[in-house]
């Protein structure tokens, strides 16, 4: 036996755990109990919500329509945190963050319903793939050119993989509830990747590029536990939408239903002190803020901007500095019409492969106008390589490139320019996920730190998505009052 194996009957993450508790009561003073005791007695409380994205205005909504007294600040100029819908001309909108939801979203959704948003309808993935030097469609499954076993042959991506989850003891539904996993998965799935698990239930090498090509190139070295429900969105629900005009309608709307005299814009905070019997936060220009509780959304990437008192617990420091930060590019594409449609691929995606452009995300569905919109969405060296180009020509360089690869795909190009996560300095990345061995972060970015409690869809499984902002959000509102409740009468 070595060292760091753990005694029969405990497993690695509890040790993890019940490691960075005991370091963190050593490193730090005793923190005042969390803000939640005092909400239980009836009595309205004041709250600091540290962040205007999704998650933030869902936990200030919710416990300001408990009757208490919500304050959001927010580093940026603008409200919707990683939902950023920017215009295209011609009542077009793309979307540098967020592009989409899926009807097995009950929250998003309700909260669309209560604000009465008109929804556009997105063709789901019917792909070209270009993978090892051959290109196939996705439509034309019989003429596959990839060394799939004879179980794989005939059969799409989407089946295939859902084959494999359930041998493995999982599937598309329960992987999105909001208490899944349970201890067992947590340990099981925690310390291997997607490959790690499929390979043994029967997926075949070339199978897995396929996957990659659809899903990202990331995804077979993914940790299974941060990829799992990403999966599930993709490959278990068909239905897929955009809000009419902007998916940044939707924290726009919420942040018009709180108050925008509840809303502080251009505040950077820098300073958090909870040591005495009233929290107080600073901002960069000056401001201070006081309250009884806060819930904080700022992204982990840039929490060695701000200043706590008492120190971090041992814990909460090395989960802000282990959690791993995508740097996600998209190449935003406007063309004439949607050429693709006549070759028989669309959608999300509607190409993937195993080249520097990676995927193209089309995200035209019914909007009207006539015009193509979508985006080549790239990850890890493929997004590097991009942002290592001159600004002036990168997104032009990826998209001739696809070209060359795929003609007459796009047809006619109208525009073309580039957005990336990394490159604005309020959060350095684009999707935060825990690494291979890092399930012992859920049960860190659950607990409050005092009477900081934390949220962001990065403080779930549901990493990039606008449910696991809004599940985040009421998690952390509900800490602070059990009775806070979402829009819609949504659960």
């Amino acid at each position: 036996m070595t060292t760091d194996t753990p005694p029969r009957g405990f497993s690695r993450r509890a040790l993890l755990a019940g490691t960075a508790a005991t370091l963190g009561a050593l490193a730090a003073p005793p923190l005042a109990a969390p803000a939640r005791a005092q909400a239980r007695t009836g009595n309205p409380i004041e709250v600091l919500v540290l962040g205007a994205g999704m998650s933030g205005l869902t936990a200030a909504l919710s416990l300001q329509r408990r009757g208490h007294k919500v304050t959001v600040i927010e580093r940026q100029g603008r409200i919707g945190g990683r939902l950023l819908s920017l215009p295209l001309g011609d009542g077009m909108f793309t979307e540098a963050g967020g592009g989409h939801f899926r009807s097995d979203m009950p929250l998003v959704l309700n909260y669309v319903r209560h604000f009465n948003l008109p929804l556009l309808s997105l063709n789901d993935g019917l792909p070209v793939y270009m993978v090892d030097g051959k290109t196939a469609k996705s439509a034309d499954i019989t003429n596959w050119p990839w060394d799939l076993t004879a179980e794989e042959r005939n059969v799409t991506v989407s089946a295939n993989l859902n084959r494999y989850l359930f041998r493995a003891g999982l599937d598309t539904n329960t992987v999105l509830s909001p208490d899944w996993p349970d201890e067992d998965l947590l340990d099981r799935l925690d310390d291997i990747t997607l490959e790690d698990l499929l390979r043994p239930v029967g997926a075949s090498p070339a199978f897995l590029k396929l996957l990659a090509a659809n899903a990202g190139l990331f995804t077979p070295y993914a940790q299974t536990l941060s990829i799992i429900p990403d999966l599930a969105y993709h490959f278990g629900d068909q239905n897929v939408f955009r809000i009419q005009g902007g998916n940044n309608r939707l924290p726009m709307a919420m942040a018009n239903a709180l108050g925008r005299s509840n809303i502080v814009l251009d505040a950077q905070v820098v300073r958090i002190d909870q040591t005495g019997p009233r929290i107080r936060v600073g901002t960069k220009d000056g401001k201070e803020f006081t309250g009884d509780a806060i819930v904080s959304t700022i992204p982990f990437s840039v929490m060695d901007e701000v200043e706590v008192a008492p120190a971090w617990s041992a814990g909460k420091a090395r989960m802000f500095a282990e959690m791993e930060w995508d740097k996600t590019v998209k190449v935003i594409v406007k063309t004439r019409e949607p050429t693709w449609l006549a070759h028989n691929v669309r959608g999300w995606p509607m190409a993937g492969g195993d080249r520097p452009w990676e995927r193209f995300i089309d995200i035209t569905g019914n909007e009207p106008g006539g015009h193509g919109s979508g985006f080549l969405y790239l990850n890890g060296e493929n997004a590097d390589r991009v942002l290592a180009a001159p600004r002036e020509v990168r997104a032009q360089q990826v998209v001739d490139l696809f070209q060359q690869d795929l003609p007459g795909l796009l047809g006619d190009v109208v525009s073309v320019s580039d957005f990336a996560w990394s490159e604005q300095p309020w959060i350095r990345g684009s999707f935060g996920s825990t690494p291979v061995g890092g399930g012992w972060m859920v049960k860190e970015w659950t607990a409050p730190e005092g009477r900081i409690h934390f949220a962001g869809d990065f403080t779930t499984l549901k990493t990039g998505w606008v449910e696991g902002a809004i599940e985040s959000g009421l998690r952390a509102a509900r800490q602070i009052d059990p009775e806070a409740r979402p829009l819609s009468g949504a659960r």
